[in-house]
């Protein structure tokens, strides 16, 4: 098994091919070119939010608008890519190194509780990475060499994944340290669990089922065509068209209307309060190389969607992320198209931080200036 199909397990919701539980960070992407920060307050389509309609894959689409992000935000950002990782202070827009990475070698991260965390990918495809544990701007090697990693559900450590030979790998929970809490599981690398969820481990089986397996024997508890979420109470799914809520301990099912939206349900990321689940409706191919990205949120008591203001929008979905902050607002970084072009060209990209809080008329967003094939992460 390629490196690269191990990191895709977690990552092919980002195509909007697949599910994702919890979790928005993506591949590195061949790049636009490099960013000019905005010195002017204006954003890409001033006034009024947009979006409200629907659109056609040959139709115009405005870019993402709002209000410009007020200072004292308090958001900071991990960029990662092929070269290294920084952190990035939005408000004062300094920059801060991390070291103790290896040279030349790709970086991805991921959060885990309050802990960040960045796995490095060598050049050669089938050779195994190893994972870092991030303090301040130092990086901290966690354990030997990994195929991949992702954070455990109670956030107090992380699941690793080691080749033992050919196709068959040990999954292993390691706590901040680098030492085993718990026991191993012996699992085929190509279809290892990528995701820690409060219901089990996510895995991708075969013939289009997703499955969650139980943390301690493997063994399979929940199955469905496509898993987008996972609360402690609920599990959100969808089965070609259909979205529903499933509750696994009380064995029932609730439908749920699907909102008005030319997207693919895929990457989700519930809220601190457990309360609202954010979801990418999005469309890899708008036609293309213009992708189609709308945020809808689902209210778990009312069982209502709120569609973000200025959605839908064009955006670059494999360099953008999601993720909430601790005090509820929902947070999107990464490249979006500036233009309404059908065909964006690679100079109508920048990057952009963008917040919202649940009941707000618009969006809050900033321009940044970052480097070609980056990934972005909110820092917790």
């Amino acid at each position: 098994m390629r490196l690269t199909t191990a990191l895709a397990a977690a990552l092919i919701a980002a195509t909007g091919c697949a599910p994702s539980v919890g979790t928005s960070a993506t591949a590195p992407r061949p790049g636009a070119s490099d960013r000019a920060a905005l010195s002017a307050p204006a954003v890409p389509g001033g006034g009024a939010a947009t979006g409200a309609g629907r659109h056609g894959p040959h139709d115009p689409m405005p870019p993402v608008s709002g209000s410009p992000l007020a200072p004292g935000s308090g958001l900071r950002l991990l960029v990662t890519g092929e070269a290294g990782a920084f952190r990035l202070d939005v408000d004062s827009r300094v920059r801060t190194r991390v070291r103790g990475l290896p040279y030349g070698e790709r970086t991805w991260a991921f959060t885990a509780g309050s802990r960040e965390l960045v796995l490095t990918t060598p050049s050669d495809a089938d050779a195994e990475g190893h994972l870092f544990l991030l303090s301040g701007d130092r990086a901290r090697r966690l354990g030997g060499r990994v195929l991949f990693a992702f954070a455990a559900a109670d956030g107090e450590g992380v699941w690793a994944l080691q080749r033992v030979r050919g196709d068959d790998c040990s999954l292993r929970p390691l706590d901040f340290r680098g030492r085993e809490h718990g026991g191993a599981l012996r699992v085929a690398c190509s279809r290892a669990p990528a995701q820690d969820t409060p219901q089990g481990l996510l895995s991708f089986a075969e013939q289009g089922r997703t499955l969650l397996l139980d943390r301690a024997t493997g063994d399979e508890v929940f199955a469905e065509q496509r898993v987008h979420a996972a609360t402690r109470d609920f599990v959100l799914v969808s089965k070609g068209s259909r979205l529903a809520l499933v509750e696994p301990k009380a064995a029932r099912r609730t439908p749920l209307r699907a909102p008005a939206t030319e997207g693919i349900p895929s990457t989700a990321e519930v809220s601190p309060d457990g309360r609202r689940i954010a979801v990418w409706f999005a469309d890899p191919a708008w036609p293309g190389p213009r992708q189609y990205l709308d945020v809808q949120v689902l209210d778990l008591g009312t069982r209502a969607w709120t569609r973000l203001p200025s959605m839908p929008v064009p955006t670059s979905i494999k360099s953008t992320s999601m993720a909430w902050t601790r005090d509820g607002r929902l947070v999107l970084a990464g490249d979006f198209v500036t233009t309404d072009k059908v065909m964006p060209a690679e100079s109508d990209y920048a990057s952009f931080v963008v917040a919202w809080r649940p009941g707000e008329p618009r969006l809050s967003l900033r321009r940044l200036d970052l480097p070609r094939r980056h990934q972005v992460r909110l820092s917790p």
